[in-house]
């Protein structure tokens, strides 16, 4: 046996073992605590070498996306498209904050103002560190590392904070949901033929450099499938904790090593954009609930400025609106693709021409 092959049964078998723990004391969520608590015992108590399979912590992704899109019903589908108008405005809103954060951000961390904008636009990831390549005044270390830090704040203060709201106002997802389970509900055939599709759409995404495809393909094949044939069901809830584990262990490791990182003047910044923007985020959707139909934890759930597999985990435990939420997320990862990315290209571009014609002058 390897030495990385003994660290990863190590490290997953002290993963399963806390997440067990804390699901019978009751913590909130315990396969997403427990991996991420096991991951980092050992990378920096043991100071083990770990490398988490890539492809594994894709499967975990793939699964929690095939979760988010069975609550896609036919009934669900139809009310959130009453909701499109309190989407556009909380995503606008977010990003309106992140602007404002950016600027206190470039002052503190001292860097220029390519890096602070690409540092602090929420959601986005893999789009910012590509425009922070292109871009010759941005530091990409700073983005990459602070757009990175911010599952540490997320995983930490999102349940947190919704932990107190649970519950707040109607569940539609709690009056569609079904009682069926995966392995009740469908068929050997049936779930083959599934995973073959999803499988087909991932493939087809990634030719295409789709981001989050991971989620976005299964939640896809889901919503076909639920519109097509109204046979839904919800997976048993191993294969959603299996889902957590081996998903949560490649966070937790993410977690573990920037902690390296995170020094000096550059930690003192990064802690001060995610701290503010998560709680103005929640003083935003406070707000926005005094108008709306909807509960504070559905809505700040929906617009939590962290990646969707990771806020959709504290729905579920939570019992919030499933669908309601994945909706608010996957909007703003299109409304940031195709609206927020060409725009920002195109102001970090303008700024670099307007430095060149000045130099020359």
């Amino acid at each position: 046996m390897s030495k990385q092959l003994r660290n990863n049964i190590i490290v997953l078998s002290l993963a399963i073992l806390l997440s067990l723990i804390l699901n019978s004391a009751n913590i909130l969520l315990p396969f997403m605590f427990g991996p991420i608590i096991a991951s980092v015992i050992c990378v920096r108590c043991f100071h083990m070498e770990v490398e988490w399979p890539f492809w594994l912590s894709q499967i975990g992704l793939v699964l929690l996306g095939v979760q988010i899109g069975s609550t896609f019903t036919e009934n669900v589908i139809f009310d959130i498209k009453d909701d499109w108008l309190t989407i556009i405005l909380i995503t606008v809103m977010l990003l309106g904050l992140a602007l404002i954060i950016a600027f206190f951000f470039k002052k503190i961390a001292n860097v220029n103002t390519e890096t602070a904008i690409l540092s602090v636009i929420p959601g986005a990831l893999s789009q910012m560190l590509i425009m922070a390549e292109e871009n010759k005044k941005a530091n990409i270390m700073v983005v990459s590392l602070t757009q990175t830090s911010r599952i540490i704040f997320v995983v930490i203060l999102v349940p947190f904070i919704s932990y107190f709201f649970q519950g707040s106002g109607d569940n539609r997802s709690a009056k569609d949901s079904v009682v069926n389970t995966l392995t009740e509900a469908l068929t050997i055939p049936n779930i083959l033929l599934l995973a073959l599709a999803v499988f087909l759409v991932y493939v087809i995404m990634g030719k295409i450099n789709f981001p989050t495809r991971q989620l976005l393909a299964p939640i896809l094949v889901l919503i076909c499938w639920n519109l097509l044939t109204g046979v839904t069901f919800t997976l048993d809830n191993y294969i959603i904790a299996a889902a957590q584990v081996i998903y949560m262990i490649r966070i937790g490791i993410q977690i573990a090593k920037l902690l390296d990182q995170m020094k000096g003047r550059i930690a003192v910044a990064i802690a001060f954009q995610n701290i503010l923007l998560i709680l103005l985020t929640f003083v935003m959707v406070l707000l926005i609930a005094m108008v709306s139909d909807h509960s504070v934890n559905e809505l700040f759930l929906g617009a939590a400025p962290g990646g969707m597999s990771q806020i959709v985990l504290v729905a579920i435990e939570t019992g919030a609106d499933v669908a309601l939420i994945s909706s608010y997320h996957i909007f703003r990862i299109f409304f940031i693709l195709f609206l927020i990315a060409p725009l920002l290209s195109y102001f970090l571009k303008y700024r670099v021409a307007k430095d060149s014609i000045n130099k020359k002058f």
